[in-house]
């Protein structure tokens, strides 16, 4: 009877876990923090789990192409969605978040930084994007095309360094190891970092997608996850993003 007993619980949890299936949510680290709140929430009430993986939007999207994992994508910059895009890699989107970039202000700093043109300040140090990995590199080019010629230079002799992904920058900030980082305003309100603002002439707000990638095989659970975020979208609201309106 005992034998039997067993028998039938380990049919049991191999029935139930032959149905769970593993998630991999690959994330900006700009939305890193409510991105996991939304993955925990989502692990307490469904079989199926996810993993979230945080990093600069372009790093990501190698590391889903390397690795050929990756079931939903949290893309903050259209042209690495494009690019997932021309590979064939995106199933399905939709555009989930807006993100407004600003240039946040080391403790050490905040005195002598007040406006945006205390940024161009002689002497400033200020830790940019590297375009080839994160959503803020693209944005720092577009700023420094925008500026005028005199200002430009200006931006580009402050700039000391160009991160990898947004995590560095606020830590660059918060450690003062700069005077200023380019990052986007909820997540220098979520760190607590003042910020001065860019003028709308030469700022560009960025816009999120959410994808459906080729790489994950069980679609339902796919779409499970998605509607999930889309559900709880409130969340990136509740960090200070901004969300379209339904």
């Amino acid at each position: 009877m005992r034998y039997l007993l067993l028998l039938l619980m380990s049919v049991f949890v191999f029935s139930f876990n032959s149905y769970a299936y593993t998630l991999f949510w690959f994330t900006g680290a700009a939305v890193k923090k409510p991105s996991q709140k939304i993955a925990e929430m989502f692990n307490k009430t469904h079989s199926d789990k996810v993993v979230v993986i945080a990093g600069g939007t372009g790093q990501i999207l190698q590391q889903m192409i390397l690795s050929k994992k990756g079931d939903i994508y949290g893309c903050l910059d259209p042209k690495f969605f494009r690019m997932a895009q021309k590979k064939g890699l995106v199933e399905s989107y939709v555009k989930f978040i807006k993100l407004i970039p600003v240039f946040g202000v080391s403790k050490e700093a905040e005195k002598r930084i007040r406006s945006f043109n205390d940024i161009l300040k002689k002497g400033i140090k200020i830790a940019a994007g590297n375009p080839k990995t994160m959503a803020l590199g693209k944005t720092y080019l577009y700023i420094l095309n925008k500026l005028p010629e005199n200002m430009r230079q200006k931006l580009k002799n402050n700039v000391t360094i160009e991160a990898i992904n947004i995590s560095q920058i606020v830590n660059y900030i918060k450690m003062n190891s700069v005077d200023a980082g380019l990052i986007f305003a909820a997540v220098a309100k979520i760190n607590n970092i003042q910020y001065v603002s860019i003028p709308k002439q030469y700022n560009k707000i960025k816009t999120g997608y959410l994808a459906e990638m080729k790489f994950g095989k069980n679609q339902k659970a796919k779409n499970r996850l998605l509607n999930f975020i889309l559900k709880h979208l409130n969340v990136y609201k509740q960090y200070g993003y901004k969300i379209p309106v339904k």
